[in-house]
Order: C-alpha cells, then structure tokens, then sequence
C-alpha cells in the first residue's frame, strides 16, 4: 500500500526542512566572533603569536591582529599556552568590515 501524496510531500518537505536548518544552527552555535575569543585566550594566560602575523613595509600589523593571516576566505592565527605550546586557530574572513568568526575546530 502506498501513503496519499499528501503525506508523502510533508514528510519529505519535513526532512529537507530539518536537513537545511541543522547545519546552519550548528554552525551558527560554533561560530564566535574573534574579537571575544580573543580576549578569552588572553584572559586564560595565552599568547598571540605576533611574530607570525605579515607586517607592512613599515612594520605594522597587515591584518587588524599581529598574529593572523588570512587568504581569500579563510584565516589562520597562532597563539601560545602559558607553557609555550602552539596552537593554530583557523577563523572565517570577515567579509565589507564584519569580525572575523572562529571556525569549528
């Protein structure tokens, strides 16, 4: 026996609904502005690494922070524990003057 089409097209428009909308919830909880998470890194005893950051010509931070650098969509910032281990941080370019946001980890 089949269901009546009725039945069918909601429960495929339900599960498509639910497909689309997951990601983007997931994705909107995991991401965090930059500035904030940076300031919770600092507050936690690390460091940014501003030795990896590119400079200008002049020795000025190329980026808004000395220890990111970015390509076309995605960025890259290091930092150090308070014991000196590295850790990389891959961010989300912010795009027409937006905060760069943490990707998920």
């Amino acid at each position: 026996m089949t269901a009546p089409r009725s039945k069918l097209t909601a429960a495929i428009f339900g599960f498509c609904a639910a497909a689309c909308f997951l990601p983007s919830a997931a994705s909107g909880q995991a991401s965090q502005a930059y500035s904030d998470y940076r300031q919770s890194l600092i507050a936690g005893g690390w460091r940014p690494n501003v030795g990896y950051g590119l400079k200008t010509a002049g020795g000025k931070a190329l980026y808004k922070f000395p220890e990111v650098v970015c390509g076309p969509t995605l960025c890259n910032a290091k930092w150090r524990d308070p014991q000196g281990r590295e850790k990389l941080i891959t961010l989300i370019r912010g795009q027409n003057g937006a905060d760069h946001q943490v990707a998920p980890q």
